[in-house]
């Protein structure tokens, strides 16, 4: 024998609510995948621009580093190394992933790094004097005779 179920509001509420979390699971499934491929996409974008940003602030401030003659040495070859990956970057921009972007980032972080450096007078290296004369005597000491370098004609 079965018991006489009788139907009332509680019961009408339960079939409702377990509705409700029904409709509300599938929408959470299908809502949640779409919203997190617009928020990766954006992430991307948001990414590339932020590396194209970063590359015309270095490019502009290589421009103005002081032009002592070892610092401008340096600075040149940073400038044309950004002026070939602005040709890259131009053509190959679009179609760069995350991976691309986040390398070409660490190369600006370690350009900044120079840019720092030079901004400071910094250069890379030392330039050393180089005194010959100790040299030079005790070749003679030591019987020979530095030979010295030819006459251009003129």
């Amino acid at each position: 024998m079965s018991a006489k179920f009788k139907k009332d509001y509680i019961a009408y509420l339960a079939i409702g609510i377990f509705f409700f979390i029904l409709i509300t699971e599938l929408i959470i499934a299908i809502w949640l995948p779409i919203h997190l491929r617009s928020e990766n996409v954006w992430a991307l974008q948001v990414a590339r621009q932020d590396m194209i940003d970063m590359f015309d602030n270095l490019r502009g401030n290589f421009g103005r580093i002081s032009k002592t003659s070892q610092l401008e040495g340096e600075a040149t070859i940073v400038a044309k190394c950004l002026d070939s990956m602005a040709i890259y970057l131009r053509t190959y921009q679009a179609g760069l992933t995350a991976g691309q972007i986040a390398e070409i980032r660490s190369d600006l972080d370690n350009f900044q790094v120079i840019l720092d450096r030079l901004q400071k007078d910094k250069p890379y290296g030392r330039q050393d004097k180089i005194d010959p004369s100790g040299f030079l005597k005790r070749l003679s000491a030591e019987g020979m005779k530095p030979v010295s370098p030819p006459e251009l004609d003129k």
